[in-house]
């Protein structure tokens, strides 16, 4: 063997060691880094050591990563479920609405209870929102469930239709939400558990807004059109919520002003989106409700 055939093959060895060295390296590198982070004492020699042993540790596991990918997918193709779900599209949209519409019936229940609880117009309005968001998903689910997507046009179209005027409707309680920001001036505090609560449904909405996004493109059909529309905006109405929380938690008294204003804007702009989305939705179903009868004559 040459010299730099041995070369490369240490090298190998040391970006691709045994995997236990590669899970045991990562849990050091952590623990070493915060004590070099939190005891200010540590000799130099040593703080240097943690840096190169952390550098080298994450290098390793980023080696390692596609082979662990790989390794994952064969183990979970082995299960049945997480097989349906790798290699059908169609199983993992309905699951995306299923646990859409579930985390939608638990939020709303959540923001009705804040608001019996608080005797809040504030909830109340959320609460009615998120209502009628879980109103238009139902349909929508039970609609895919029933049969193949974009096979069956008028019904789609039916209910892509419905959703529209639904989204429509829920203008009047967006409004009111904004209208309690922009009347009163500020945001609304709420309890660490809440704010959290907010937090995690509002990355999961984008989350889902966006992975239906990218799902449902190959897809030409409504109901999967109108559950993309219904989940940006919960999505919208989410980040405002947050907005509102996290301005009211983290802004002081000079940032009054600021904050009127920022959710203002914000709340406007979201009630027109919303507002133009049903509008749209509204008008292109009645349109293509009403070529789908003159075709059909």
């Amino acid at each position: 063997m040459t010299f730099w055939a041995r070369c490369r093959q240490r090298c190998l060895r040391l970006l691709f060691p045994p995997l236990p060295f590669v899970l045991a390296g990562c849990p050091l590198a952590a623990g070493l880094l915060i004590l070099v982070f939190v005891k200010p004492a540590v000799p130099p020699p040593l703080r240097y050591a943690a840096y190169l042993f952390s550098a080298y540790a994450l290098a390793i596991f980023c080696a390692r990563l596609p082979r662990l990918f790989r390794q994952l997918r064969q183990l979970a193709l082995g299960m049945p479920l997480v097989r349906r779900y790798l290699q059908d599209v169609r199983f993992r949209i309905i699951l995306s609405l299923v646990l859409s519409l579930a985390v939608n019936g638990l939020y709303t229940l959540l923001q009705a209870g804040l608001g019996f609880w608080h005797r809040s117009l504030w909830y109340g309005a959320l609460a009615v929102y998120y209502a009628l968001l879980f109103l238009m998903r139902f349909p929508l689910l039970s609609q895919a469930l029933r049969g193949q997507l974009g096979q069956k046009p008028a019904d789609e179209y039916v209910l892509y239709r419905r959703c529209g005027i639904i989204l429509t409707a829920t203008t009047f309680a967006l409004s009111t939400i904004a209208f309690y920001i922009v009347c009163y001036g500020r945001g609304v505090s709420h309890h660490p558990i809440t704010t959290i609560a907010m937090a995690a449904y509002t990355f999961f909405s984008l989350t889902m807004a966006i992975i239906q996004a990218v799902r449902c493109r190959r897809f030409h059909s409504p109901v999967l059109a109108a559950a993309r529309s219904v989940g940006l905006a919960s999505a919208l109405v989410s980040m405002l919520v947050l907005e509102t929380a996290m301005l009211s938690a983290f802004g002081g008294e000079a940032d009054a002003l600021f904050r009127h204003r920022m959710t203002a804007v914000s709340g406007g702009l979201l009630c027109l989106s919303v507002l133009g989305m049903g509008i749209f939705m509204t008008v292109r179903g009645n349109r293509a409700l009403r070529a789908l009868r003159q075709g059909g004559r």
